[in-house]
């Protein structure tokens, strides 16, 4: 399901307390419909809804609406397995995040780059994205981000070979998916950590099914 990122609420703070212009609420609806395409799957119907979303932002010179609907695009684009499309959406949204100084915007950009790069196997450039990430996240003391972010740096940190920086992001990642109460993620991530911890028991990766590399 795809919400609302954090870029998203930052922009619906600028525009709650006052009225829409026509052309404003056009922009929004045509971005919220685009955004339940996307849960749905319905890629090329989000696709389609998103640039002419973005056209309107583009029209009204709302750069932040124009953030928030390019980092949509990229999640197209990720979902279309269009990887280099993907990374060009987000580049632009977060280009727009830190002139605006968006730390939301430039935090939730900045870990989706980091999806993929992991997704195109770069996991080097995949880690300096998350611990870009994961620096924002403790600043604004976002601990569900941290938990997230912790657990794809205990992937990438696998995926390299370095078991031991791989165990230390998982536990940081249990401890804070236990801190927000996600008790899910917290038993997702604790099997990623036994497995690292009986294969280097075993120093074998027989018998188990591996780390899972899906992106939180």
């Amino acid at each position: 399901m795809i919400t609302r990122t954090p870029a998203d609420k930052e922009h619906a703070m600028t525009t709650a307390d006052t009225d829409l212009s026509p052309e404003a609420a056009k922009a929004e609806a045509l971005h919220q419909s685009a955004l339940e395409a996307l849960s749905r799957k319905e890629i090329e119907t989000a696709r389609e809804g998103f640039a002419k979303a973005l056209e309107q932002f583009e029209v009204l010179g709302d750069d932040i609406g124009v953030a928030m609907t390019s980092h949509n695009l990229g999640l197209t684009c990720q979902e279309a397995g269009e990887l280099d499309e993907a990374r060009a959406w987000l580049e632009k949204s977060l280009a727009i995040s830190e002139r605006e100084d968006l730390d939301g915007g430039m935090t939730v950009t900045c870990h989706q780059l980091g999806v993929v790069a992991q997704l195109a196997e770069d996991n080097d450039t995949a880690m300096e994205w998350y611990i870009r990430a994961l620096a924002l996240e403790e600043k604004s003391g976002n601990v569900a981000g941290e938990a997230k972010t912790s657990h794809q740096l205990g992937i990438v940190s696998h995926l390299r070979g370095d078991l031991e920086a791989a165990k230390a992001w998982y536990a940081r990642s249990i401890d804070c998916f236990a801190k927000v109460g996600d008790e899910h993620s917290v038993a997702n991530t604790q099997k990623l950590l036994d497995f690292v911890t009986d294969y280097q028991r075993q120093g074998s990766h027989e018998g188990h099914a591996g780390p899972c590399g899906r992106p939180q």
